[in-house]
C-alpha cells in the first residue's frame, strides 16, 4: 500500500470550511447565497477572535522588541495584542569600531546624540562597522533610529573581507517613522568582523542612531495591576532601568506603562505577546490555525452557521454545539508546551 509521502501539506481554504459548515447544518453548499457566504465568513472571524478569550494559542505568541525613548513611559503594543506574557528589560554592548558608510556624516549615526542625523546623499547606500581583520564579533540585535519618515527595504549583512557580503536578515519593505526605533534580532546570527545595513529599495538612508548590539543581558520586569500602578506616588520618577510595567488593555491597541520612566534611549524591552489569530482573508485563502485545530474550528463554525441559516432544526443546532464543545476540548487539552512545572513555595514564619 502506498501513502502520500507528505505531511502537513493539505490546504483547507476558507471556502471549504464554509461549505462543510453548511453541510453539517443540513444545507447543501450550493444553496448558500452570496449574503450567507459573507455572513458565514464573518462568523468564522468571530470564532477565531473569540479563541483568545478561552486560552493562549501557542502559535500566536510573538516576540516584540521595543526600543525605549528618554522620558517616555507609555509604549503602544502591536495591533491585535491580547496580553503581554513576559517582559524583560534588555541592555546590550554597543559596537562602534571602524564605523563606515557610503556617504553622509557617518559619525552622527554613532555619537549617542539622537538629535543628529547621518543623511546620505545617494540612494541604496550603506552604514556599518569594521572590527578589524580576524576580530570576529557576534551581533545579536540591530537597532535603527530613523532620521526620516519613508519606506525602506534594507538588508543586514556581514562580511569577512569587505568584498563578499552575506545577508543575515532582510525585514522586507518597512515604513520608518522619524525618531522611532526599528529593532531586528538576528536569530541566528554570525561571527564576522564586518557588518552593515544596506538599502536595496532605492531609498536614501537617514539615520539618527545605529546600534550594533552584542552580548545582550535581560532582566525580568514585574507586572503591576491597575491599582498598584495608579497608587505609585511618583509616576514620573526616572531611571535607566524600568523594573515594572502595567498592561493597559485599551483600544484600538493596548499599551505598556513602564516604571520607573526610562532615562536611557539605548535600552530595549523584549516582550513576549499573545496576539489575535490573523484576520480571515479571501475565500480561496487559508486561516491561521494548525492542523490539530481543524475539526474544532470546523464544528464551531458549523454551529454558528446553523444559528443563522434558515430552516435548521433546533435539535441539529444543539447537536452541533455538542460537537463544537467536544472537539474544542480535545484541541484545547493538547494546546500546551509540555514543559515541567516547578513549584517553590515561599513560606516564612512571622516573628515579633
Amino acid at each position: 500500500m502506498s501513502t502520500s509521502g507528505t505531511v502537513g501539506t493539505t490546504v483547507i481554504s476558507v471556502q471549504q470550511l464554509i461549505d462543510h459548515g453548511a453541510r453539517r447544518a443540513g444545507k447543501l453548499a450550493e444553496e448558500l447565497t452570496n449574503e450567507q457566504v459573507l455572513a458565514s465568513k464573518t462568523s468564522l472571524y468571530y470564532v477565531l477572535s473569540n479563541m483568545a478569550n478561552r486560552g493562549i494559542q501557542y502559535w500566536c505568541i510573538n516576540k516584540v522588541v521595543q526600543g525605549l525613548y528618554q522620558e517616555q513611559y507609555i509604549y503602544d503594543m502591536p495591533l491585535g495584542t491580547v496580553d503581554v506574557l513576559n517582559a524583560n528589560y534588555r541592555s546590550v554592548t554597543r559596537v562602534t569600531t571602524g564605523m563606515f558608510g557610503s556617504s553622509g556624516n557617518v559619525a552622527n549615526a554613532y555619537d549617542g546624540n539622537t538629535d543628529t542625523i547621518c543623511q546620505q546623499s545617494a540612494p541604496n547606500g550603506y552604514l556599518g562597522i569594521n572590527n578589524g581583520s580576524g576580530n570576529d564579533i557576534y551581533i545579536a540585535t540591530v537597532g535603527i533610529l530613523a532620521g526620516t519618515s519613508a519606506s525602506f527595504n534594507i538588508a543586514i549583512q556581514c562580511s569577512t573581507d569587505n568584498i563578499t557580503w552575506t545577508t543575515v536578515y532582510s525585514p522586507g519593505a518597512t515604513t520608518w517613522v522619524d525618531g522611532k526605533w526599528n529593532y531586528y534580532d538576528l536569530e541566528p546570527s554570525q561571527s564576522t568582523p564586518l557588518w552593515r545595513i544596506k538599502e536595496n529599495g532605492g531609498g536614501t538612508l537617514a539615520v539618527r542612531e545605529l546600534v550594533w548590539g552584542t552580548a545582550p543581558t535581560e532582566i525580568p520586569m514585574a507586572r503591576l495591576n491597575r491599582d498598584d500602578y495608579t497608587n505609585l506616588p511618583n509616576k514620573n520618577f526616572t531611571s535607566d532601568q524600568p523594573l515594572l510595567f502595567w498592561f493597559d488593555r485599551t483600544i484600538p491597541q493596548p499599551s505598556m506603562y513602564t516604571w520607573p520612566v526610562p532615562g536611557n534611549p539605548f535600552k530595549q524591552i523584549v516582550a513576549w505577546c499573545h496576539r489575535q489569530i490573523q484576520d480571515v482573508g479571501a475565500l480561496s485563502g487559508e486561516v491561521e490555525i494548525p492542523q490539530r485545530w481543524y475539526l474544532a474550528i470546523q464544528n464551531m463554525l458549523a454551529h454558528q452557521m446553523s444559528m443563522e441559516l434558515p430552516g435548521v432544526d433546533t435539535g441539529r443546532i444543539a447537536y452541533l454545539e455538542q460537537q463544537a464543545d467536544k472537539y474544542w476540548n480535545q484541541a484545547d487539552q493538547e494546546e500546551r508546551d509540555k514543559s515541567p512545572i516547578y513549584l517553590a513555595p515561599n513560606i516564612a514564619p512571622y516573628t515579633s
